[in-house]
């Protein structure tokens, strides 16, 4: 199969997504474009609150999104999130349910001089493109056959952050990031009948880059926090190896990617009485994305806004919290219609007798797309859990007599 045919099943699969009756096995059936599903980091709390747009002020937070809050570590702090999805997609066609499952990060924290500087490094989900779209087709002389297109892998980073806590005057961090995945895309013609000869053709694109960001947080008012986050464009540089039926066609070749900058921003209220009021919001224009074989006219800004309420008596040790959040996804339909996804989130936590160690669950319900308004969506639902530990590792000197 030759580079021009594979590219044109490519073309022909994405466009079936969103057009053409098809068989699908995916998280969300969303997922086969660009590089799949957006990771959703942060631990549970956060879930809990509206995701990663959210900030908390905790020295246990250390899951957050913003660097700067790595500032609240003051001991040794450990924290690990992932979450199980049941996702159902449906269209006029089909109907399909998969489950799968998703450690989404871990981070290692640590004060670094004096409670003023902390740092922390760990891992960090990006995308998950894993999924497998069918479409069915016949050939001129009538024989029939199936595209079926296969993705797997994914993209992840390795956080290292620095964040000085400046008291009354705020935090500040940074981080750098190394930036690591592997993607593989199938292309497999399948001829159904008897004596018939197959073709498959396989592009393994291996990422790696390096990128860095900045945060900060504030408190004017005594019951108001601000945070702000700015995360730079990240520019991958991409090794392609590509096979085919025919061995003699296999081609290795580099080319690059580029993922736009996000700005994120984020509100936090305690009016008393054991509330706490979230808000923050998220921008990435991705019709500045360059580097994956979709059509460009296709491209939309990724947008995120939440909203979230906590609640916990004074001297509990169980919150509630309640959130609801809206996003554009980063593309379109083939009209040019926006592809939102909207969600619900219920959680709660349990925090340790000596508070120097949380576990918190929550569980989310959502839909991308819609039957009624363009053919297709995924409605999901997601648990997730999270654990965080602290720990004073200075060791106390021996007093003598």
């Amino acid at each position: 199969m030759t580079r021009v045919a594979r590219m044109a099943v490519a073309a022909a699969l994405v466009a079936g997504v969103f057009g053409t009756p098809i068989r699908a096995r995916a998280e969300s059936i969303f997922g086969i474009n660009l590089l799949g599903e957006h990771v959703d980091t942060g631990d549970a709390r956060m879930i809990g609150l509206g995701g990663f747009v959210q900030l908390v002020d905790d020295s246990l937070g250390v899951l957050q999104y913003n660097p700067a809050t790595t500032a609240w570590v003051k001991r040794v702090t450990f924290g690990v999130a992932g979450y199980v999805s049941s996702d159902a997609n449906k269209s006029a066609d089909f109907e399909e349910k998969t489950i799968s499952t998703k450690i989404t990060g871990l981070t290692f924290a640590f004060p670094l001089f004096r409670n003023t500087l902390s740092a922390s490094f760990g891992f960090r989900g990006r995308y998950d493109p894993d999924g497998t779209f069918a479409v069915p087709m016949t050939t001129s002389e009538g024989d029939a056959y199936e595209n079926r297109f296969e993705r797997s892998g994914g993209l992840w980073t390795v956080p290292m952050t620095l964040a000085l806590d400046g008291g009354r005057f705020g935090k500040i961090g940074g981080f750098y990031t190394l930036d690591r995945g592997s993607i593989e895309d199938k292309w497999i013609i399948d001829f159904t009948g008897p004596a018939t000869a197959d073709a498959v053709s396989t592009q393994n694109r291996e990422f790696s880059a390096s990128s860095w960001g900045v945060g900060a947080v504030v408190r004017p008012l005594r019951r108001v926090s601000l945070g702000l986050m700015y995360e730079a464009a990240v520019d991958y540089d991409v090794q392609v190896d590509e096979s085919y039926t025919n061995s003699g066609a296999n081609t290795r070749y580099n080319e690059s990617m580029t993922l736009p900058a996000r700005w994120t921003g984020s509100a936090t209220l305690r009016p008393g009485g054991g509330f706490v009021v979230h808000a923050g919001a998220s921008v990435s224009d991705f019709e500045k994305f360059d580097g994956v074989s979709f059509p460009a006219g296709r491209l939309a800004r990724e947008e995120t806004v939440a909203l979230g309420m906590e609640y916990r008596r004074h001297g509990q040790r169980l919150p509630l919290r309640a959130a609801a959040r809206y996003e554009q996804l980063p593309y379109t339909l083939p009209e040019g219609e926006n592809i939102q996804r909207r969600s619900l989130a219920l959680g709660t936590g349990l925090l340790f007798r000596d508070r120097r160690g949380r576990m918190d669950i929550a569980l989310q319900f959502g839909q991308t797309g819609s039957v009624n308004t363009n053919t297709y969506e995924d409605r999901f639902v997601r648990f997730f859990v999270s654990i965080t530990g602290s720990e004073e590792w200075k060791r106390q000197r021996e007093t003598r007599y």
